[in-house]
């Protein structure tokens, strides 16, 4: 039987990325070896994100552009795109086939319906089985799909539903599988990280439920675990303190805030304001003293004026933030803030996009020198002569790299250096010596 081949087009966060490669574990239980040459493959599969305009337009072009290419694939189409716009399958007719699940039984049934042979799977494997498309260093652990927050610029809950975790025996079984891959750091992800676990246990305090999940994947032969996307004014001192003595959690904390102003966080639907986010932030710093805190914002909510718009700056400023990524406002439809009809300009939405980013590289400057600092790193991989790496302070593909002259270094390998040079966002190294976990 011929062995037929998928291209992926992927697309989207990194939640998306995990579908991305549990669909790809998919089709190599059905007989397809993946290509990265779309000319090569039977199929194409363009995994797409729907969440803003910019995110829409390009799954719509990547879309096209496979749908169009002379002796072209079958191409098939999943994602957030086609989960939030049903009839997107009639109005692209161009399209060979459309998933809106992810299972391997819908997987099956579609490439089968398109005229492909297929091997007889194991139905009794894990339905969360990956096929990495990333460095083998580090992975993402998808806690929960689905959000019970009801942000006013978000669209997520109305295509992805409410919040649906997964135990903790479930994520601490495909944690196995990843470090058998060869996995060194597990990044934590999810819509709500805050409130895991509170659609399946009794406490509906999800950080007790992400303590215990943090202590069972400790317990594994691991040799970072990072969480992301806390959201803010929800964790006790006691958290804190558990990455604070944890030899395995990064010191490092990403909690989206969005913006600083009290009246606008109110038509965000978002808790806090100015005070309470510097108190929080103060509190954190003083639990954990080496943390790393990354944050994100958005300018040219509809209202946003420039005062509120210099209060963010001021914040951003006071904060001092270690990691900061900053969006511009997507008026989208069926969103709570889609009824404002007092829009910024997307001239004005730009420039302030543009000067919050400079102001956070200014005040990052001006922070203490991490020169001289001795840190753990792990290689990820290597460009000319030079080996890229991350310290427990710098999340993957967001934050800054470390620099370092390793000889023969191996990807997943993990090093003791000393910080000689800062570089904008980045670090140099010196080499002490290889450890193991």
């Amino acid at each position: 039987m011929k062995t037929n081949k998928i291209h992926l087009a992927h697309l989207g966060c990194s939640k998306n990325m995990v579908d991305s490669e549990i669909h790809l574990s998919h089709f190599y239980k059905l007989g397809f070896e993946e290509t990265q040459i779309p000319n090569e493959a039977d199929i194409i599969l363009v995994n797409t994100c729907g969440f803003i305009e910019e995110a829409k337009e390009q799954s719509i072009l990547t879309i096209f552009e496979h749908a169009s290419a002379e002796d072209k694939a079958k191409v098939v189409v999943t994602g957030c795109l086609y989960q939030r716009y049903e009839n997107l399958d009639k109005e692209m007719p161009e399209v060979d086939g459309w998933l809106k699940s992810n299972t391997l039984e819908d997987v099956e049934e579609l490439v089968q319906k398109m005229g492909f042979q297929t091997r007889t799977p194991n139905y009794q494997s894990s339905p969360f089985d990956r096929i990495l498309l990333e460095k083998t260093c580090h992975a993402y652990l998808r806690i929960s799909e689905g959000c019970n927050k009801s942000c006013a610029f978000c669209s997520i809950p109305g295509f992805k539903g409410k919040m649906v975790s997964r135990t903790i025996e479930s994520l601490v079984e495909e944690s196995k599988k990843l470090i058998l891959l060869g996995v060194k750091e597990i990044n934590i992800v999810s819509q709500d990280t805050a409130n895991y676990g509170i659609d399946i246990y009794d406490s509906n305090r999800g950080e007790v439920h992400l303590l215990k999940l943090l202590q069972e994947l400790e317990k594994l032969d691991i040799f970072r675990i990072r969480v992301h996307y806390l959201y803010p004014l929800m964790m006790s001192d006691s958290f804190y303190q558990y990455i604070a003595q944890s030899k395995k959690v990064c010191h490092y904390i990403d909690m989206p805030i969005q913006h600083c102003n009290k009246e606008l966080l109110a038509k965000m639907k978002r808790p806090g304001n100015y005070q309470k986010y510097i108190e929080e932030i103060k509190r954190m710093k003083t639990i954990i003293p080496d943390l790393s805190l990354r944050s994100s914002f958005i300018v040219g909510f509809p209202t946003e004026t420039e005062e509120q718009f210099i209060e963010l700056k001021n914040f951003v400023k006071e904060a001092q933030f270690d990691w900061v990524g900053v969006f511009t406002y997507s008026h989208e439809e069926d969103t709570n803030a889609f009824q404002y009809k007092n829009t910024v300009h997307y001239r004005t939405k730009r420039r302030r996009k543009r000067e919050l980013m400079e102001c956070y590289y200014e005040t990052k400057e001006n922070m203490p020198s991490k020169v001289g600092q001795t840190i753990k790193v792990l290689l990820e991989e290597k460009s000319g002569e030079t080996w890229l790496g991350r310290s427990q302070y710098q999340a993957t593909e967001v934050d800054g790299l470390i620099y370092i002259d390793v000889k023969n270094g191996t990807t997943g390998q993990i090093v003791e250096a000393t910080i000689i040079e800062e570089i904008d966002v980045d670090q140099k190294a010196k080499f002490i010596r290889t450890i193991s976990i």
